[in-house]
């Protein structure tokens, strides 16, 4: 029976693992030990092949390295043994079929590690150091390698190998290439050909070059022709494409995989032939299967890689994908509070890993397991990791890329790395050993408290029956998970969990990185509730005042992610800065003195109603919205707009202003221009300032405030006519599509 985490964490716990660690490579009470070295002297040597065989080379490079640093001796590195010396052997071996398989065995005081033609020898090399001399990678800035003089290695015969061919955890952080291998961990560079992963229409066919003299190339929605995506059914849309990638390969000849593959919306072509063929297939994926084969056919020797993705997730009833088709399937709409097979709402994605597990011999599973619009936020999942990767497997999958966007900050990062780099080499471990193994490792005496705060939010998860979406936000569990008692309990373990590291500021420093989620949940929530029992502010006789702590949390948490180099907080690169900055500004209300405060707002067109309910009361209520689009921000798509405000009576004002947001990866630009008007009755309006965003807004601000100055001259109206952006520009990889102008606080003084 495999022990729980509970049973394998407790402050006896660590104690009892570190000891291990240092001591279970110099004591065996088993078996004939091997005295690899002694008081930090040795006669053993790493012999590899006379070939210049580079997987023998690196694990041999590996090997010397940890071997000195452990002891202090430093083995030679050699083609031949000689006289009087023991061997280290390190070969590739024709016996090991996997080519990241190995074996290692001791005997007559030699040790032989065997590996497979890729990189066999160094997991074996890893291997060795992680299990029998108690070396481990918790990140790639921590590690521990024990020191000590000597090094025993008891009678060894293990042989393993990789359940899964592809093994890729997206890490946005910049690692080593060692770190990679000690996880056993692939890359998308080390597999696809440069520049041809994914969403590559746009590469193959550009818009810019062929739209404007061949819109039939391009997708057909509504009966019009747009930028979006590639007519499939277009013969010359094929040949442009082989021919593209002829030259691109001949640049690249020694790549395998390349991608031809959907571009990223939502669009697809519904011209006459490429509807006949979705109705043909009973799916959009029809005319993109159809395509790739035909692409394929051309390229013998290659993988051509193809996206099974939103629109075209569902598998075609009537073609196969050719054998040198590689499909990559995504999860990206899929709940990650449950495991895929429990979950009700993941019926039809089951259904479609199974179809396409019957045409399909190359299937890449693509699996999501971070809050892409909140890294830094509470995100519980870790329970599903396992038996989502168990049940990709199940149903023929061999090649894996998990998108944890894993960086220092983004919750458990390096505890997802860790643990998701074990599952996808055995989908079977052991979760809870490997887990507490990385929390006693990571932070030290913290890790008891930091144990129960994961067991805590896991188990209100549960109970509350909420999911979990990848562009979610924490006010959508503000009653459930991180309600206010559960916040409550959640601060005491971290408060305990800061006090048991205190003597080590390495640990501590982990421990704080770990409760920046949480903080960053009250916080928002605190937004959501400016003036409520959550929110920062408390009403003291007819004031509003901030609440000191609340405004500690913003500053203390600038500071740790300073400190700890956290430079972004999620997939659209909300750096600590700006958000610390926009914080600062969302709390600073606009109430005293603001003769907009609570006044009525009449808009020419409507904002959509899928933010702040398009309720036009969120621009007047003394608040400005941050960096998040989703809290107390208004968004029109596509247009201009006017909004007028009615201040209730004549006023003598001195400033008028008001707020926009960019947040490109989200298809929101700033307002390429404001126009501000005012007036005594409502119906005459003078013009007080025109202000133009310059630039082209690739790079910009988050928060804008297009201030003006009033006239000397009582005004009782203010009017803003907004200058939609319209369409993305150019430099967007959506570009033609729809753009978002999004506008917040009004403030008149």
């Amino acid at each position: 029976m495999k022990k729980s985490i509970n049973q394998l964490i407790d402050a006896a716990g660590f104690k009892i693992l570190l000891f291990l660690l240092l001591t279970s490579f110099q004591f065996n009470s088993y078996g004939k030990s091997i005295p690899l070295v002694a008081n930090g002297k040795s006669d053993y040597v790493i012999v590899i092949s006379a070939k210049e065989n580079e997987s023998e080379k690196q694990a041999a490079l590996l090997l010397q390295k940890h071997i000195f640093k452990i002891s202090g001796y430093e083995p030679p590195i050699s083609s031949q043994l000689g006289k009087g010396k023991k061997a280290i052997y390190i070969n590739v071996s024709k016996a090991i079929k996997n080519p990241d398989g190995f074996s290692i065995k001791t005997k007559n005081d030699a040790v032989y590690i065997e590996g497979g033609n890729k990189k066999g020898c160094i997991y074996g090399v890893v291997t060795l150091l992680e299990k029998y001399m108690g070396c481990r990678y918790y990140s790639s800035t921590y590690s521990v390698i024990p020191s000590t003089k000597s090094i025993n290695l008891p009678e060894i015969d293990l042989k393993d190998e990789p359940k899964n061919d592809c093994r890729i955890v997206y890490i946005v952080d910049k690692v080593g290439q060692e770190f990679l291998d000690w996880n056993r961990l692939n890359t998308v560079d080390e597999i696809f050909a440069k520049g041809y992963y994914v969403h590559t229409f746009e590469k193959l066919v550009p818009w810019k070059e062929y739209f404007k003299t061949n819109p039939e190339y391009f997708s057909e929605m509504n009966g019009r022709r747009n930028i979006d995506q590639l007519c499939l059914s277009n013969p010359e849309v094929l040949k442009l494409t082989i021919d593209k990638l002829k030259k691109e390969m001949a640049l690249q000849p020694n790549e395998e995989y390349w991608s031809v593959s959907q571009n990223d919306n939502f669009s697809y072509c519904q011209c006459e032939k490429c509807n006949k063929i979705i109705a043909e297939e009973g799916s959009p994926s029809g005319p993109i299967i159809r395509f790739v084969n035909e692409v394929a056919e051309q390229f013998p020797d290659k993988i051509i890689s193809t996206l099974a993705y939103e629109y075209s997730r569902k598998a075609p009833i009537v073609t196969k994908p050719a054998k040198n088709v590689q499909v990559m399937l995504c999860t990206i709409e899929l709940n990650r509070s449950k495991s895929i097979e429990e979950d009700k709402g993941s019926e039809s994605f089951k259904n479609d890993i199974i179809e396409w597990g019957k045409i399909c011999n190359h299937i890449y599973l693509w699996d999501y397991n971070i809050d892409f619009a909140n890294s830094v936020s509470p995100f519980p999942n870790l329970h599903v990791l396992q038996p989502n990767i168990q049940f990709f497997v199940k149903n023929h999958v061999s090649a894996h890329f998990q998108q944890a966007n894993a960086s220092v900050g983004s919750e458990f990062s390096e505890l997802k790395v860790y643990l998701l780099s074990r599952l996808l080499w055995n989908p079977d471990a052991n979760v809870a050993q490997i887990t507490g193994e990385f929390l006693n490792g990571y932070y030290g005496k913290a890790a008891p408290w930091i144990k129960k705060y994961i067991e805590k939010l896991e188990s209100e998860l549960k109970k509350s029956g909420d999911g979990l979406d990848i562009y979610g936000h924490p006010t959508s569990h503000q009653n459930t998970f991180l309600s206010q008692a559960n916040i409550n309990e959640y601060n005491a373990f971290f408060d305990n969990a800061e006090k048991a590291a205190k003597s080590d500021a390495t640990q501590l420093l982990h421990v704080k990185v770990a409760r920046l989620p949480l903080q960053f949940a009250i916080m928002e929530i605190g937004k959501n509730d400016m003036f409520g029992p959550r929110g920062w502010y408390s009403e003291k006789n007819g004031e509003y005042i901030v609440i000191p702590e609340k405004v500690q949390m913003i500053e203390d948490f600038y500071s740790v992610c300073q400190q700890a180099n956290v430079d972004h907080l999620n997939e659209s690169g909300l750096t600590p800065k700006s958000y610390y900055e926009s914080t600062k500004r969302f709390i600073d209300v606009q109430v005293k003195g603001n003769f907009s405060f609570k006044k009525k707002i009449i808009s020419s067109e409507s904002s959509s109603p899928q933010y702040s309910k398009g309720d036009l009361a969120y621009l007047t209520n003394g608040v400005r919205g941050d960096s998040n689009y989703k809290v107390h921000w208004l968004g029109w798509n596509g247009t201009d707009f006017s909004l007028t405000l009615d201040l209730e009576k004549t006023v003598q004002a001195k400033t008028i202003e008001i707020s926009s947001l960019w947040d490109a990866k989200s298809w929101i630009l700033h307002s390429a221009g404001i126009r501000c008007l005012v007036s005594e009755d409502g119906k005459d309006f003078t013009e007080v300032g025109n202000e133009l965003t310059e630039g082209n807004q690739e790079k910009a601000e988050v928060n804008k405030v297009f201030a003006f100055k009033a006239p000397q001259k009582e005004i009782r109206y203010v009017r803003f006519e907004i200058k939609g952006t319209k369409l993305l520009p150019e430099w967007h990889p959506s570009a033609g599509s729809k753009s978002w102008v999004f506008i917040d606080e009004i403030v008149v003084r």
